[in-house]
Parts: structure tokens; C-alpha cells; sequence
């Protein structure tokens, strides 16, 4: 059977070695919160770009079907009518795309600036912490 010293003892380390765990609580708990800052601003991001993206294809579609519209109500039997009617269609399709890249292009900046912005404040805090904890540390009686 195993000593009640070594025992007590084992506990005491046991202890020391959970506190020397939680003390580094405060020093990774600014980089935590800034990680779902960051997840936040992303989902918003993404919120914003498909948002506008689904309302393009809604356009897209309308467009589409007006110009079906066009061809079978009597453009067919004028080739250049036609043929304007479907350039003004891909036109405006090649329009959209042009915006569906800047703002795909957009959202990816705005999500690299939020991680980046994120990342650096809670370094900047986890220095912080980690310079209170070494001063109160020092401080206090061993």
C-alpha cells in the first residue's frame, strides 16, 4: 500500500502542474477570442458576397429568359436582331462576372485583413499578459 506522504505529495504535484497549466489561461485567451473575432468577420464576408452573388443570378436568370422572350417572339426571323439580342445577353452575363470576381476579390482582402489585424492584437495582448504575469510572478514571495 502506498505511503499517505508519497500520496499527499503526488496530489501537491498533481496540483502544481494543473496550476502551471491554467496560468497560461490568460495568456492564450486573448488569441481565443480574437480567432472567432475573426471567424465572425469571415462568416459576415461570406454572408455579404453570396448574398450579392445570388442576387446576380436572379438578374442573370430574368435576363435569360427575356432574351428567350425576344428570340421567339419574332427576332428568329431577323438574323441581326438576333444576334443583338444574344450579345446584349453575354454582354451583361460578362458584366456580371467581372463583378462577381471583384467582390469574391474583395471578400478574400477583407478576411485576410480581419485575420491579420486579429492575429497581431492578440499577440500584442498576449505579451502584455504574459509581462503582467512575469512582474506579479517576480513579485510574490516564493
Amino acid at each position: 500500500m502506498a505511503n499517505s506522504n508519497d500520496m499527499t505529495s503526488g496530489i501537491f504535484e498533481a496540483l502544481k502542474t494543473a496550476q502551471a497549466g491554467f496560468a497560461t489561461g490568460p495568456i492564450f485567451g486573448s488569441q481565443g477570442m480574437h480567432f472567432w473575432q475573426a471567424q465572425d468577420q469571415f462568416l459576415k464576408e461570406a454572408e455579404k458576397f453570396s448574398s450579392t452573388w445570388f442576387k446576380r443570378r436572379h438578374d442573370a436568370t430574368r435576363a435569360a429568359l427575356e432574351t428567350s422572350k425576344q428570340l421567339t417572339d419574332g427576332v428568329m426571323g431577323d438574323p441581326a436582331g438576333a444576334l443583338k439580342a444574344i450579345a446584349d445577353w453575354q454582354s451583361h452575363s460578362m458584366e456580371r462576372l467581372a463583378e462577381d470576381v471583384k467582390d469574391c476579390a474583395e471578400m478574400m482582402t477583407h478576411c485576410a485583413g480581419a485575420l491579420v489585424s486579429n492575429e497581431v492584437e492578440a499577440m500584442q495582448e498576449t505579451a502584455e499578459t504574459a509581462k503582467r504575469a512575469l512582474k506579479t510572478s517576480k513579485s510574490e514571495p516564493v
